[in-house]
């Protein structure tokens, strides 16, 4: 079994560090167990690895572990650091989901945090929820905050899973955020947002600004604001930024993120498909009956190599035999997984065409069952007498017969009917 304790970095030096993780493992485990202790130097923060031998050198007996012993290690070791006048950490947080950790690792743009930058981004162009509401929109969001509800939700528009704000951390939860707002609202004022990032009305010409001592009657070529002076007054203005240009359109950001972190397996998928030539799912479960036979036949291979790697004296070409075959079953498990993706992908998108040909279907049965109109939704036992006997003449009986009928003045009077009836 294996434990671990770390240190605040340049808190302790490597002796205090071994020493207080000695203590710690004789107050743990030091009467029934036998354990090693390592100190790590390596890195900027000391810490020290425990390993524990799990059978007991007291009565033989196996340790069991519980979530109950994990608490009891954290209590200890935070007692000793007390003792040592060192920090401890007294509301712990958990740990970070390891797909979100490889994924940092990796340098991708995590969903929280962009988020996050969006939320600032619309914080600093408004100072009403309404407006901020609307630039989310923009940036790809839907806000969804109702005096009913006990949180705030932030959804993409692309269908993505619904974020509560509160798990943005402190600073992005529901309260701060209006004090924000109301903070910016006593600032700069409700229309903050019109004044200044809104296009259809930023572009209009701020009001001249009257010193209260002083007051100024613009005349000329100001009152009506049409000649050529105030026009490149205007464009001076854009020039100075002095009035915002129009805001280029924004790309929903969040789908395209969406679509981006599947593109490598989508382009395996097309590059498998194009280079295999394959026209039908049938192909595609013959091309992984191939696969897997291939990989169970190197499978069987790997497993003589680290057999002869066992022996006193393992031939010299073992070991390099054994990484190849590695390497081989590798690449085979991959594109066996992108052939798996394939069918599955092909299978769903079936499904889904069928389920809404089955829909479909559905709606023009009931459609005929009830007697629906075309293109309306009324049938003809709940419409008026003379808009069914109309329809019924123009639809069920012969052409000569309705023709026969409008030259009368009461068939004359039953379309004009109709007509009032349905479209004016």
């Amino acid at each position: 079994m294996h434990a671990y304790q770390s240190f605040k970095p340049g808190e302790v030096t490597p002796e205090q560090c071994h020493a207080i993780g000695v203590e710690l493992a004789r107050r743990v485990w030091g009467g029934r167990f036998q354990v090693l202790v390592a100190t790590h130097l390596n890195t900027g923060c000391l810490h020290n690895h425990f390993v524990i031998n799990a059978v007991s050198y007291v009565d033989g007996k196996k340790y069991e572990q519980r979530r109950s012993q994990y608490q009891a290690l954290r209590r200890i070791s935070d007692q000793l650091c007390r003792e040592h006048a060192l920090s401890v950490i007294e509301k712990p947080k958990g740990k970070k989901p390891l797909p979100l950790y490889q994924a940092q690792g990796r340098g991708e743009t995590l969903r929280y945090q962009t988020m996050r930058e969006d939320i600032q981004t619309a914080l600093s162009r408004t100072s009403t929820e309404q407006d901020f509401a609307r630039v989310l929109r923009q940036l790809g969001y839907a806000w969804n905050r109702q005096p009913g509800r006990k949180y705030a939700v932030l959804r993409p528009l692309d269908g993505g899973r619904a974020v509560r704000v509160y798990r943005l951390g402190k600073e992005y939860d529901w309260p701060a955020l209006e004090r924000k707002l109301q903070e910016r609202c006593l600032w700069y004022g409700p229309h903050y947002y019109d004044l200044n990032f809104n296009p259809k009305y930023s572009l209009r010409p701020r009001p001249p600004y009257h010193s209260p001592t002083r007051r100024y009657r613009c005349r000329g070529v100001f009152t009506y604001q049409k000649s050529s002076l105030f026009r490149l007054y205007l464009y001076y203005c854009y020039q100075l930024g002095i009035y915002p240009k129009r805001p280029t359109p924004r790309v929903n950001w969040p789908e395209i993120n969406a679509l981006w972190r599947n593109i490598d397996k989508t382009l395996e998928e097309l590059h498998l498909t194009s280079e295999r030539g394959f026209s039908s799912v049938a192909e595609v479960k013959t091309h992984r009956e191939t696969l897997a036979g291939q990989i169970t036949a190197l499978c069987q291979e790997r497993a003589d190599c680290a057999r002869q790697l066992r022996w006193r004296e393992p031939p010299p070409e073992a070991a390099r035999q054994r990484a190849e075959l590695t390497r081989q079953i590798s690449t085979l498990r991959k594109e066996d997984e992108v052939a798996k993706r394939i069918i599955e992908k092909v299978e769903k998108t079936a499904a889904c065409q069928e389920e809404y040909r089955r829909q479909r279907e559905e709606k023009e049965i009931a459609a005929r069952r009830d007697g629906t109109l075309p293109g309306k939704t009324k049938s003809l036992h709940r419409v008026a007498p003379v808009q069914a006997v109309w329809w019924i003449c123009t639809q069920k009986i012969q052409p000569s017969l309705c023709s026969f009928v409008n030259s009368f003045q009461g068939g004359f009077r039953v379309s004009l009917c109709w007509t009032r009836r349905t479209y004016l």
